[in-house]
C-alpha cells in the first residue's frame, strides 16, 4: 500500500465546520499556500503571530481538522480564482514579475503614501474571498488565531456566504485593502484584531474615531476587515473604497519601507536574531 493511502486512512473523520457533513479531514491553509511562499523556492519563511518571536516555517499554517475534501473544494475554488484575479491585477507581491515597485499603477501622494484604482475586477467575488479568510481564522482551533473571534451568529452568516446560500449586507464587516508599493522580505504573519482611526464626519472638531478590524497581511497586501464602523459612515456612500460596492476598487498605498508591516516584521526579527534558538 503506498504511504500517500496510508496517510489518507489515518486521517481523522468528523464533522465538516463548513457544510455541516460528515468525512475525513482534509489539511486546509488559512490563508492560501500561494499567497504565503518564500522568495526562492525551498527557503525557510519567518512566520510570526503568536509570541514575541517568529519561527521558520516551510509551509503556511493550515488547520487538518477544520474541513473534509467537500468543505476543502468550496476554499480551494475561491482561492484559485483570488490568486489569480490578485495576481492579474498586481496587488500581491507574486504578481510583479521582476518589477520591485508599483510605479504608474498607483498615484504618488507624497514619499511613501499612494492611491490606486483597480477596474475590472469582480469585487464581490473579492469581498466573498476575503470573508471565507476571516471564517477559516475564526473557525481554526489553531492556537495562533484565537484573537480572531466572531459572534457565533456572524460565523454562521459568514459560512452559508461560503456555500452560496447566503449574500451579506455590506455592512457585515465591510473591508478596505492597504498595498504595500515596494517589495520587502517575504514573510508571514496570522491577522490579528487592530484599531484604524477615522475622522467624525458630522463635527470635524470632534476625536477622531475608533475602528476595531481584524487586520490579514499576505503577500504584500493587507486586508482590513471592519468589526464595526461609525454611525455617521454610511458604507454604500464610501463607494469604492470598500470592497464589493462598485465594480472598482480604490486603495491605499505604502511603501514597504516605511509601512506599519515592516516596523512589526524588523522588531520580532531582532528578537529572532538575539534569540535564534528559541525561535526555530
Amino acid at each position: 500500500m503506498s504511504s500517500k493511502k496510508k496517510r489518507a486512512q489515518r486521517r481523522p473523520h468528523g464533522y465538516c465546520k463548513l457544510t455541516h457533513r460528515p468525512g475525513a479531514f482534509v489539511d486546509s491553509h488559512i490563508i492560501p499556500e500561494a499567497l504565503t511562499r518564500p522568495t526562492i523556492k525551498g527557503n525557510a519563511l519567518f512566520q510570526y503571530g503568536e509570541g514575541p518571536r517568529p519561527s521558520r516555517r516551510w509551509t503556511s499554517w493550515y488547520d487538518s481538522q477544520l474541513v473534509t475534501r467537500e468543505g476543502e473544494d468550496y476554499l480551494s475554488a475561491l482561492d484559485t480564482w483570488a490568486i489569480a484575479a490578485l495576481r492579474e491585477h498586481k496587488l500581491v507581491w507574486s504578481g510583479w514579475g521582476d518589477e520591485i515597485t508599483l510605479g504608474s499603477l498607483h498615484t504618488p501622494i507624497n514619499h511613501f503614501l499612494g492611491v490606486r484604482e483597480v477596474r475590472s475586477i469582480d469585487t464581490k467575488r473579492l469581498r466573498l474571498f476575503f470573508l471565507s479568510l476571516l471564517w477559516r481564522a475564526a473557525a481554526s482551533s489553531r492556537s495562533e488565531f484565537k484573537e480572531i473571534s466572531v459572534p457565533a451568529t456572524d460565523l454562521e452568516q459568514l459560512r452559508l456566504a461560503i456555500l452560496g446560500l447566503e449574500d451579506p449586507d455590506l455592512n457585515f464587516y465591510p473591508i478596505q485593502l492597504t498595498q504595500l508599493s515596494s517589495k520587502g522580505i517575504m514573510h508571514n504573519q496570522t491577522p490579528y484584531p487592530d484599531i484604524k482611526y477615522a475622522p467624525n464626519l458630522e463635527d470635524p472638531n470632534a476625536p477622531e474615531y475608533e475602528l476595531p478590524t481584524f487586520r490579514f497581511y499576505m503577500d504584500g497586501l493587507i486586508a482590513h476587515v471592519h468589526r464595526e464602523m461609525p454611525p455617521s459612515y454610511n458604507v454604500v456612500q464610501l463607494g469604492n473604497l470598500i470592497v464589493g460596492v462598485d465594480f472598482s476598487l480604490v486603495l491605499s498605498t505604502v511603501t514597504f519601507e516605511d509601512s506599519l508591516q515592516a516596523r512589526e516584521m524588523l522588531t520580532v526579527l531582532g528578537s529572532y536574531e538575539a534569540h535564534p534558538s528559541e525561535g526555530s
